[in-house]
């Protein structure tokens, strides 16, 4: 299988504190976790000054010490020119592991090409890549958009005859015309609440996400590639999404609960989340949060923290993720607008939506936030620091404003 490229030489800063000192790498990237590198980078410690980071590289070095209790920020301008595109993250350092992956959701390091290609027997159904979907009609697809160069995968899902069919190329170089060998599905059931807008799918360790069924709630056959055509570690997973309440449950394809006749069941608990949000023209806003606390996450989950999209539509967007160990209330500032090259984060006026989100889970937020992402957002402006190829029982509550600048 492909592995996402993070790059093995890491930016070291001048200001590391000596040989074998504790210290956190943090990584740019894409949607596939190829590296980026920003139009602007800045980090500080505590509520102290900003100070650029180069911008000739994807990675680099922080001296902050492992296990310390110190807050820290980072920030991105993303390689997008136009609209301008900001990512963040404030933490204490004992939050996270010795590594921190962030992600530009609007760019992508490896250009696309189209491919074409057949699948053996022919059926009808989807072809799928890292990049996107094409249609499959007779085992023929074209115009399926995906990853230029080697190592990239297609995979197909299609029925003839009543059955359900699954392949993958495997390793191919982008462009070129792959025939996929297909074998029969198998098949698992998916509980979710009625009425609430369901999906299951499949992610490949490639970044190949394959959509294997969508719902309105109930009870849902879902077909299954068998175990053996998926590695161990790629993932299930069973999404539930009704606006305000979203449950996600992603499982290692060796996991009991995602073998071939089992049962999956996913409840949506009704939350509790809002925010009020209070600015000035010429800085980010102040927040005001339902405690994590009292969001009303299901049993066995804790809280994540908080992720923020401020967006001022086709001009500008900030995401921002905020721990549970800084955003402890009763407000929440970020001044990212005064770290350096970052002037241009604040809305220019006009009308402006902001995203909130409150997150749970049965999982570290380490782990979490040092795994590579998956290619799309669950939900979109919710989820960029929650979707990563990590296995876990994750709910999120949301909230929604618009408002003119």
């Amino acid at each position: 299988m492909r592995k996402m490229g993070l790059p093995l030489a890491l930016g070291l800063l001048s200001a590391c504190s000596g040989p074998g000192a504790p210290s956190l790498t943090v990584n740019l990237v894409d949607g596939l976790g190829e590296p980026l590198q920003p139009l602007a980078a800045a980090w500080r410690v505590g509520s102290g000054a900003w100070l650029a980071l180069p911008t000739g590289q994807s990675s680099w070095v922080l001296p902050l010490p492992a296990g310390s209790g110190a807050t820290f920020a980072v920030g991105f301008r993303c390689p997008s020119a136009s609209p301008l595109s900001y990512v963040s993250l404030e933490a204490k350092r004992n939050e996270v592991g010795n590594a921190l992956i962030l992600r530009c959701p609007l760019d992508w390091h490896s250009p696309t090409a189209v491919v074409s290609g057949n699948a053996n027997p022919s059926v009808n159904g989807t072809a799928f890549s890292a990049r996107g979907q094409a249609n499959v009609t007779g085992g023929s697809f074209n115009g399926l958009t995906a990853p230029q160069g080697p190592g990239w995968e297609v995979a197909v899902l299609g029925s003839l005859g009543g059955a359900t069919y699954f392949g993958r190329s495997g390793l191919i170089p982008i462009p070129s015309s792959p025939t996929l060998t297909l074998s029969p599905a198998l098949a698992l059931t998916a509980v979710t609440p009625t009425g609430f807008p369901s999906r299951a799918q499949v992610h490949l360790d490639t970044g190949v996400t394959v959509d294997l069924a969508a719902w309105n709630g109930g009870s849902q056959t879902v077909p299954r590639p068998d175990p053996s055509a998926l590695t161990p570690g790629e993932l299930l997973e069973v999404h539930a999404d009704l606006v305000t309440s979203l449950s996600i449950l992603r499982l290692a394809n060796q996991d009991p609960l995602a073998a071939p006749g089992s049962t999956v069941n996913l409840p949506v608990p009704s939350h509790t989340f809002a925010v009020v949000q209070i600015h000035t023209a010429n800085a980010l806003p102040t927040f005001t949060f339902t405690p994590l606390g009292s969001v009303g996450f299901s049993s066995g989950l804790n809280p994540l923290g908080y992720a923020l999209l401020l967006a001022e539509p086709g001009a500008r967007y900030w995401r921002h993720f905020a721990s549970p160990g800084v955003a402890t209330g009763p407000t929440y500032t970020f001044n990212l607008e005064q770290a350096p090259g970052f002037s241009g984060v604040v809305p220019s006026g006009g009308s402006v939506q902001l995203c909130a989100s409150a997150f749970g889970g049965d999982q570290p937020l380490a782990g979490l936030l040092t795994s590579r992402p998956l290619p799309q957002e669950t939900s979109t402006c919710y989820t960029l620091f929650l979707d990563r190829h990590h296995p876990g029982r994750f709910e999120v509550a949301q909230h929604f404003l618009s408002f003119t600048w």
